[in-house]
């Protein structure tokens, strides 16, 4: 059976702050510094040569939930719930057809695609450096927190409409890559690169809270393989997470495995607004698991339950996974399930 807790980071995120184990030699480098870019808008759509969405964080969830019976009324409702969390969460606008995105507005798609676009020469230079030690097979680190350097985005438009302070500046806390080429034990052979991206919103007090974002921060890691590591364009992750705070919609968390099991998992608890029903009730835990090679989604709720339970009532003993739980429920314990359209990309 999985277990899956809520909002724990996975071990691979650990590593992406750069507290991997250090070999020697010169893995102390960083050649992190600031970064301050003015754009005209924060706006990400496609355009007539770069599919831009395709490599946002929640393309293939939102595409790959739809309905394959299009009569089915109970999957038609989460559906819109949890793409009506989507346009909350990311800044998303569906398209005429209703079952994908053509912009979205947030600080997780708009750095992955100013780090794939190569036109910031610090981050350029910090895939390179990457990439030059993983052909010398020793560990790297880029990492802005440890540098103490400010990353910080501003929109000309939103700032010309004088809007909230977190709508019109995203400040990026962390911005790290770090090379691994040895596993937890020292052993050789590990290879992977971590990239760590960590936001948190600006404070305005000023503002009417209606006016501020959903996103207060956000966690993000992605796992790659070193051997396919490209310092152009986009790197294809083996896995990803990326935990989210926001205003109302709860804590929230988002896990993709894209080898594998070929899953993305999507992590919903301590709502403070009743946003998502299902058969007539507001469960205070969700977790809703789309299986892309199986065409499935399977949802799992709970209400009340706490994710582990004292069985015998002393303390010396640790706590036990809750199975009432719905992180720890498996398959056969669904709320709901129901087949869904295919994503060629994912299968």
């Amino acid at each position: 059976m999985r277990h899956y807790p809520l909002l724990v980071a996975t071990p691979f995120v650990a590593l992406l702050a750069g507290c991997g184990a250090d070999t020697g030699g010169d893995s102390a480098f960083n050649p992190a510094t600031d970064v301050e870019l003015l754009f005209s808008t924060f706006i990400l759509k496609n355009t007539e040569t770069v599919d831009n969405l395709q490599h946002t964080r929640f393309d293939d969830f939102y595409r790959g939930i739809q309905p394959l019976d299009s009569d089915d009324a109970d999957a038609a409702e989460v559906t819109g719930q949890l793409r009506g969390l989507v346009h909350s969460l990311m800044g998303a606008d569906a398209d005429d057809s209703g079952q994908t995105y053509d912009r979205v507005r947030n600080p997780l798609d708009l750095m992955n695609q100013v780090i794939a676009a190569n036109e910031v020469a610090n981050f350029v230079e910090g895939r390179n450096y990457i990439s030059d030690r993983i052909d010398e097979g020793k560990p790297a680190t880029y990492n802005t927190r440890s540098n103490e350097s400010l990353i910080r985005f501003v929109d000309q438009a939103a700032t010309l409409n004088q809007e909230p302070l977190p709508v019109r500046e995203w400040r990026y806390q962390t911005l790290a890559w770090t090379y691994t080429p040895y596993d937890e034990d020292g052993n050789a052979g590990h290879d992977k690169v971590f990239r760590t991206i960590q936001h948190i919103a600006r404070q305005d007090d000023s503002a009417d809270e209606d006016d501020l974002p959903q996103l207060v921060s956000f966690l993000a890691g992605t796992q790659f393989d070193a051997n396919n590591f490209v310092t152009t364009g986009y790197n294809q992750p083996e896995m990803a997470t990326v935990s989210f705070a926001t205003r109302t919609l709860g804590s929230l968390e988002l896990r993709q495995e894209f080898i594998g099991e070929k899953t993305d998992t999507l992590f919903i608890s301590d709502t403070d607004s009743p946003w998502f029903t299902i058969n007539g009730t507001t469960p205070d835990c969700v977790r809703a698991e789309l299986d892309y090679p199986m065409q499935v989604l399977r949802l799992y709720t709970s209400t009340g339950e706490s994710a582990t339970i004292d069985h015998d009532n002393d303390p010396e003993t640790p706590k036990e996974d809750n199975p009432a739980h719905c992180g720890m429920k498996d398959i056969g314990d669904e709320t709901l399930s129901f087949a869904t359209v295919a994503v060629p990309a994912r299968q």
